[in-house]
């Protein structure tokens, strides 16, 4: 990204300035890095290959949602994981906002033009949420508009405007086939900012450059920072070259928290990822019960009436 803007909001210039590193300050990694990356996370994950293959012979594909359901609770992500998607209105607005943000990157719009030309777009691409939108009221149709054209307006006012030599992308989609595709781990970025570069030579390295960013409509969950660091992973396994940094964008806020990737933070990510796909790959096979955690999830979740764990927590007046 280009180190210098001018004529910012003050929110703007917070988020720029969370997200900008000078070129000479950006690390550099070996070439052999994200190699060597790789050969530690298939080691890790070699005793799961032939269940894997078992379980799906085209790969079990892995992705944040995954992750953070399995450590959380195991009962209430399989029960997700069997319930048909539907939209509404709150998940229709979160992928409107995505889209006219995408639209924006490529053509100066206001904010009630861009979510126009997103809907149009997403109902020619999508024929489930084309469907709901046909079938969606009329209060429900000036909901999402308003609530989108509300969001992207803050998104304006607080994300800085969007430059040609930032190489900014939306909706990009990684992956990383780990073990002869036995184990595909799955991501989709919001938006991305900057792009690696290579030092030169044979010993040179490469120097990071890019940044993830994660926009969210809603509220803040304790799986954020471990989202995007998965992402991280995901970035320097399938490109090769870690990220420079990652970030969630609260749009509501106004507010990103960034985290600058490191190698820790890679080795982080890694143990988590391994750990999460044992997790996942026993209890899919049907190993071992699924874990029952109570908590605030409970209230929306679609079997707590016949949860023992999760009754019990609603009954609590404390909780």
């Amino acid at each position: 990204m280009a180190d210098t803007a001018t004529g910012l909001l003050p929110a703007q210039q917070v988020t720029l300035d969370a997200v900008r590193t000078p070129s000479q300050q950006r690390p550099v990694y070996p070439n052999d890095f994200a190699a060597e990356l790789r050969q530690q996370s298939e080691d890790a994950l070699a005793e799961l290959v032939e269940t894997a293959r078992q379980l799906d012979n085209r790969g079990v594909w892995i992705s944040k949602r995954d992750l953070a359901g399995v450590f959380g609770c195991e009962a209430r992500y399989l029960a997700d994981a069997d319930t048909p998607f539907e939209w509404s209105v709150p998940t229709a607005r979160g992928t409107v906002l995505h889209k006219a943000v995408e639209l924006s990157i490529h053509q100066r719009f206001e904010p009630q033009d861009a979510v126009s030309a997103a809907v149009e777009r997403l109902v020619a691409d999508d024929e489930n949420l084309g469907s709901f939108l046909a079938v969606a009221t009329a209060g429900e149709h000036a909901d999402l508009l308003a609530g989108c054209v509300a969001l992207l307006t803050r998104f304006d006012e607080t994300f800085p405007p969007m430059q040609r030599s930032w190489r900014p992308a939306a909706e990009v989609k990684a992956r990383a086939r780990l073990c002869g595709g036995a184990i595909v781990l799955s991501g989709k970025y919001d938006l991305t900012l900057g792009t690696p570069a290579s030092v030169g030579g044979p010993d040179g390295g490469q120097r990071a450059g890019k940044v993830i960013i994660d926009l969210k409509t809603g509220s803040r969950t304790p799986t954020d920072p471990e989202d995007l660091r998965f992402y991280a992973l995901v970035e320097t396994l399938s490109v090769g070259v870690p990220p420079l940094g990652v970030g969630s964008f609260y749009v509501a806020e106004g507010r990103i928290e960034h985290e600058t990737v490191t190698a820790e933070v890679l080795d982080s990510a890694l143990r988590r990822t391994v750990d999460g796909i044992g997790k996942l790959v026993t209890l899919r096979s049907g190993d071992r019960e699924p874990r029952r955690v109570p908590g605030p999830p409970c209230r929306w979740c679609t079997i707590s009436a016949d949860c023992g764990p999760g009754q019990e927590w609603l009954s609590d007046p404390d909780d």
